[in-house]
């Protein structure tokens, strides 16, 4: 079956102009997509009303919004290192970050040093309870050979890595000699079939027992494999399992019963998600035209049940089928997460689909559609958590954002005319994702779960007069049942934060790594070379703690509720600020404290007697993260007190000094 999308952008009232048909993944599962040729299409009418809370902007955005200052302050992250290759992944965030016993933590991520990507590999970063790694910039790879996609774990006092190799398929798994170490050994390829050539994994293990997820890759240039069907469905998704920490598999790329040309037509890289707890193992994945579908083990991944998070009514679809009601769909981008009962919850990104021609082989694509679907094991009801109503900065009733957002390069490989002759001189479409996109779950031991996602901002475009991503985080208290209104987690002004990963395991803090650069899109999938809008660039990799309780009680800093943006600080404390690690120290202690707002900063050490021993103004700091050091030079072994303060707010906490 050769399908193809032609895609056209959601707005209110509906517009459109020339543009590409892009390859459907459905017979291609490139890392870029394919362009081909612009095919015509019966359009929608130009009445035709889809969702009132959304709309794209065709025209310029006025040059102000630059410079327009939100409500709160530009936060500051944790610099974990650089790549100058700037996609993470083409639809799923994997496991990209791994909080350790002991609050230690450890992230990791495709990166290359050079800006001709032969040295991409893996970055990685670790904390060890008092300091992260300084960055080397630009950051190396840890393997020696062309490796992506990693993803990072923990077995036994041993950190892994697992990363695929696009030109020959198949994995690398990595050792180090223990948590925290920059000494790595790598395995040699393991899963590989070269006629197939499975790429794209999310792997996840529980001890030794390793359990990974992938697709098989396609390609059309001579002498490389096609990807095959199997149970008649094109680049399936496949599992595979270790027992022994992955020295030798004993499922090798299966598939799933249940996963069949019954309802689905083809799989595509990284249109899936893994979890992994104790014994359970829960698989997610769905796209465009097929439904979300959850495999779930109990049996450490000896037998597998499906269930259906979202029923796409046309599967499996064929282009004999009509779909005027514009179903939403899922579009590619999903999580899932295992919560502490041992049920499971599913996430996505939403899209919606039209076709009234069935001579063709082609449908309508929606990317401006702007939602996050969400399903649990519990209630079985697929519902939506959050929308594009809620991200309405301005109060004029809709979410508008630059026609940029939602395309591609065409079919040439440049930026539309269309969109050049509105004054925007960039693309930024991921892949064929949703504007709402990439969720990526974690859970505390109260059971409260955090879900971020990616989000286009109202007013905050670039140089190319395309709005900027923030990570934005919605989260609930009572297992699903109920979310609360989304709160932006980044507030980076004039920068795109993206490809959001957030740690399975929640303490005091989200712990999120993500990919922050100057411009809207990707390199890899936004640049037209002839105009380099999008020039290659060294993006930053950053992390973020964000606490808990500032998260619950919704004083991150900006909230929508659909009319109003809202600057809230329920909480009055400036600051939340940690223990000092290490702790008995002899040299240097590291206190990680969080701002509410941008103010001055002065911490003061006395002894038991109450006596101020050193004091230092640290100066005005932004809101965010830092990381102060605590210095014991020149003081006695004993117990004494740190007090971190402003002008009308201090905390206070004991340390050792041996």
């Amino acid at each position: 079956m050769n399908k193809k999308i032609l895609i056209l952008s959601l707005l209110v009232p509906f517009w459109a102009y020339s543009q590409k048909s892009v390859t459907s993944k459905l017979n291609g599962n490139s890392q870029q997509i394919s362009e081909e040729t612009t095919v015509s299409k019966t359009t929608v009418s130009k009445d035709f009303k889809i969702d009132s809370t959304i709309k794209t902007n065709p025209k310029p955005i006025n040059n102000q919004f630059q410079n327009f200052k939100r409500n709160a302050s530009s936060y500051s992250f944790v610099d974990m290192g650089t790549t100058f290759y700037d996609l993470q992944t083409n639809a799923s965030m994997g496991n990209r970050i791994n909080l350790l016993p002991g609050g230690k933590v450890s992230v990791a991520w495709t990166t290359a040093s050079d800006q001709s990507f032969t040295s991409r590999g893996t970055g990685y970063n670790h904390y060890n309870g008092s300091t992260w790694f300084t960055p080397v910039n630009p950051t190396p790879r840890l393997e020696n050979t062309r490796l992506g996609w990693p993803s990072i774990g923990l077995n036994g006092n041993k950190e892994w890595v697992m990363a695929h190799s696009a030109a020959d398929g198949g994995f690398v798994l990595s050792y180090n000699a223990g948590i925290g170490s920059q000494t790595w050994s790598s395995s040699s390829l393991v899963l590989s079939q070269p006629q197939k050539r499975p790429i794209w994994g999310r792997i996840m293990n529980s001890g030794d027992i390793f359990h990974c997820i992938a697709s098989y890759a396609d390609s059309s240039l001579p002498g490389e494999p096609r990807a095959p069907y199997i149970n008649g469905v094109y680049a399936p998704l496949t599992y595979s399992r270790s027992l022994d920490g992955g020295v030798t598999w004993d499922k090798i790329h299966t598939v799933f019963d249940g996963y069949d040309s019954t309802r689905i037509i083809s799989g595509g890289g990284d249109i899936y998600a893994i979890d992994v707890r104790d014994s359970i193992v829960a698989i997610v994945t769905g796209r465009l035209l097929h439904d979300v579908s959850v495999f779930k083990s109990t049996d450490n991944g000896n037998t597998f049940t499906k269930m259906l998070a979202d029923s796409f009514k046309y599967a499996p679809y064929n282009a004999k089928k009509l779909m005027t009601d514009t179903p939403f769909v899922c579009d590619g981008s999903l999580d899932v997460l295992i919560d502490n009962n041992g049920n499971v919850h599913a996430f996505w990104g939403v899209s919606r689909v039209f076709d009234d021609d069935t001579t063709n082989e082609l449908y309508s694509f929606f990317p401006g559609t702007s939602l996050l679907g969400y399903w649990n094991e519990v209630n079985k009801i697929s519902t939506f958590i959050a929308g594009g109503s809620q991200f309405d900065r301005n109060g004029n009733g809709t979410y508008e954002f630059s026609a940029g957002n939602t395309q591609s390069l065409d079919a040439t490989g440049r930026i539309p005319q269309a969109l050049k002759n509105a004054g925007i001189s960039g693309v930024a479409r991921l892949g064929n994702t949703g504007v709402i996109h990439m969720p990526s779950a974690g859970i505390d031991a109260a059971g409260n779960i955090y879900v971020s996602f990616s989000a286009p901002l109202e007013q905050d475009v670039d140089v190319n007069n395309i709005n900027l991503r923030d990570i934005m985080l919605v989260h609930s208290t009572d297992g699903g049942n109920t979310w609360s209104t989304p709160q932006d987690i980044t507030q980076k002004q004039g920068q795109e934060e993206e490809f959001a990963s957030v740690a399975r395991k929640v303490d005091d803090f989200v712990h999120i790594v993500f990919q922050m650069d100057d411009y809207a899109g990707t390199n890899l999938q936004s640049n037209d070379a002839a105009d380099n809008n999008h020039p290659v660039a060294q993006n930053k990799i950053m992390y973020v703690a964000v606490p808990t309780a500032k998260i619950l009680d919704g004083s991150i800093g900006q909230l929508w509720d659909g009319v109003n943006v809202k600057n809230v600080n329920a909480n009055k404390e400036v600051f939340i600020v940690s223990q000092n690690q290490p702790n008995p120290f002899s040299s240097l202690s590291e206190v990680i404290i969080w701002l509410n707002e941008e103010t001055n900063l002065t911490v003061e050490i006395t002894n038991i007697n109450g006596q101020v021993i050193k004091t230092n103004n640290l100066g005005q700091m932004n809101a965010g993260n830092h990381s102060l050091t605590l210095d014991a030079n020149g003081l006695s072994a004993g117990i004494y007190f740190y007090t971190i303060k402003t002008a009308t707010h201090s905390v206070t906490r004991k340390m050792s000094v041996n």
